[in-house]
């Protein structure tokens, strides 16, 4: 029964949106009703399947079975490939996880023009340089950054993540400070951004605009 139910689910994955589960034994029938849910919640914003498919179609998705310091990556002609840290037992998480890796492999679909004009947009810049892969130069986000949120690695990562928080907003809010991590707000900047590459045009979250206020463009920790 659950094996029908994962044929279903991939056959609607190739169809709807063209994205190919690879060794689909790999995953149980929850977790790929997850993936499906996060592809559609993404092709929903984008403009509908077909538009998902123009932008994102062919697009492969595997499940590798050990650990990595990431969850999952999105890689040139691989495509997205989850490791066993990924957040399978946290729903929320898990989807948040694939938009974001999904708009990586958008961004390398337009040969990295999306989080190329995110910066540009915001008026974000490489700086000093540091030992990292794949751009070896300090990421300085501008357009107003979340005061104690960690600044993103690139720009690639600033355009995934902001892509993510763009489709989860109340997720992306909903998570306590920690030292690891806490809510995922994104700026006005960044959200306009992002609406101009989706045909859904939804609203930016008005409770979200005074921690976005101040001095340098910075608001208060959220509580």
């Amino acid at each position: 029964m659950e094996s029908a139910g994962r044929g279903t689910i991939q056959a609607s994955l190739a169809s709807d949106h063209g994205v190919r589960v690879l060794r689909p034994r790999r995953w149980a029938l929850t977790e790929l009703q997850l993936l499906l849910e996060a592809v559609h919640d993404l092709a929903i914003v984008m403009g509908g399947s077909s538009r998902f498919r123009m932008e994102i179609g062919g697009c492969r998705v595997s499940r590798l079975p050990f650990r990595s310091p990431v969850a999952a990556m999105a890689l040139p002609l691989v495509g997205v490939v989850y490791f066993s840290g990924a957040s399978w037992g946290r729903a929320p998480e898990f989807k948040w996880q694939t938009v974001h890796e999904l708009a990586h492999m958008w961004d390398i679909r337009k040969r990295f023009r999306l989080s190329t004009g995110l910066k540009q947009a915001t008026g974000g810049r490489y700086g000093k340089f540091r030992w990292q892969l794949p751009i070896p130069f300090e990421y300085e986000p501008g357009g107003r950054w979340l005061e104690g949120r960690k600044p993103p690695l690139n720009a690639l990562e600033d355009w995934a993540d902001s892509v993510a928080t763009f489709v989860y907003a109340d997720y992306a809010e909903s998570l306590p400070l920690g030292p690891y991590g806490g809510p995922r707000l994104i700026s006005p900047a960044r959200w306009d951004y992002v609406s101009r590459q989706m045909e859904v045009k939804v609203p930016y979250p008005p409770k979200w605009v005074p921690y976005f206020h101040g001095p340098e463009g910075l608001g208060p920790a959220p509580v």
